[in-house]
């Protein structure tokens, strides 16, 4: 939680104030919602890998309610909520402060603020494109100079894991490691270890579904029709026990397995320089067998990107940037200080977030700015 003497209140002002105004300039209309949101919100965008930041207490009404990590989640409630009074393109900014537990050595709470734009029910590769550029452009405005771009794909991953016949939970499982295996932390060997002690793979090379009763189906009837009641839920029972059953599958073909994880892995390793990248990625997939074209849509993105004149050379590729890799479907990106490399937001494409949250498909893209660190790396 953070105190703030008059000078840096004053450029931290200053910085929200131009942001939220180029935005503007850009099309884009403010709103604000909560500092304090139902858990649930925040559980169904990220799941355990956003929960674990999240601050969450009890309200004097016994519900679980968290300070909120991040706006994104907030800013499609409220589209679905007025979704009736909108217009199928929908461009929003906002600005406000978040909070997230970090680890250093011990679990602090800290406080930042976001200056950020979602555009809710747009599509295709143009649209990736403008909402980059805006981003890009936006720090120019703010006073940084020569920033850089860094770009994934989360799309091309998941497809990129659908090649494997593998279960549900053993994509997950890889993909929940695959910053881990990145930064050196675990090997390919201890990773199936893993897999082999959590029953994800055991050898027999056949899928196994868990067999419910009809008492235990009993039960989880009763329970699913409890959480469709709670304000998020969109989901029938039968629904919901379907995907319960879905996620109690495991896989039993460790060559298929390990196949799965040497490939990823060298996926992962590769970064920088974007045509160079692109062209040991389809060496990757040229050896996996896939489709040549397997990664044109995001050669289409680069393509944009050249013709909105971002500078090649500020642009580069990182197939390991998996952080948030459940949440987003599409491009992500992480903008970078030109000189000290300092993280100064990011964002991408998150076409399911809308259907999660209980409302109808939406395609949606967004980006938020960290004031505090544009503020850090402009001194």
């Amino acid at each position: 939680m953070n105190d703030l003497l008059p000078d840096q209140l004053s450029q931290n002002s200053e910085l929200i104030s131009a942001a939220l105004n180029f935005l503007s300039e850009a099309g884009y209309k403010q709103v604000e919602t909560p500092i304090i949101e139902d858990s649930d919100l925040f559980a169904r965008k990220g799941g355990g890998e956003l929960m674990g930041l999240v601050c969450t207490f009890l309200d004097a009404r016994g519900q679980r309610v968290s300070l909120r990590p991040e706006f994104t989640s907030s800013i499609i409630r409220l589209y679905i909520e007025q979704n009736n009074n909108l217009n199928n393109a929908t461009k929003w900014s906002y600005a406000g402060p978040v909070f997230r537990y970090r680890s250093y050595g011990k679990m602090l709470l800290e406080q930042f603020t976001q200056v950020g734009a979602e555009i809710i029910g747009d599509q295709g590769i143009n649209t990736d494109a403008d909402l980059i550029s805006t981003s890009y452009k936006g720090l120019l405005k703010l006073g940084i100079k020569n920033p850089r771009i860094v770009i994934g794909d989360a799309k091309s991953i998941s497809q990129f894991f659908d090649t494997f016949v593998i279960s549900g939970p053993a994509k997950q499982f890889i993909k929940s490691n695959l910053g881990n295996i990145r930064a050196g932390n675990i090997d390919q060997k201890q990773l199936i270890e893993r897999a082999i002690e959590s029953g994800l793979a055991n050898g027999k090379g056949s899928m196994n579904k868990i067999d419910f009763g009809s008492g235990t189906l009993s039960e989880l009837d009763t329970l699913a029709k409890d959480q469709i009641n709670k304000p998020l839920g969109r989901r029938t029972s039968t629904e919901i026990i379907s995907r319960l059953e879905s996620r109690m599958l495991a896989v039993n073909d460790i060559n298929e397995f390990s196949r799965a994880v040497d490939f990823a892995s060298k996926l992962v390793a590769i970064n920088g320089d974007s045509n160079n990248s692109l062209e040991s990625a389809d060496e990757l997939i040229n050896i996996a067998g896939l489709d040549p074209g397997f990664f044109q849509p995001l050669k289409s993105l680069l393509s944009q990107l050249e013709e909105k004149n971002l500078p090649i050379k500020n642009l580069s590729l990182d197939f390991g940037m998996v952080k948030g890799i459940s949440y987003y479907t599409g491009m992500i990106f992480e903008l970078i200080s030109g000189n000290d490399s300092i993280s100064l937001g990011g964002g991408g494409r998150y076409d399911k977030l809308a259907s999660n949250l209980g409302g109808s498909n939406s395609n949606a893209l967004g980006f938020a700015y960290n004031i505090d660190a544009i503020s850090e790396a402009i001194k």
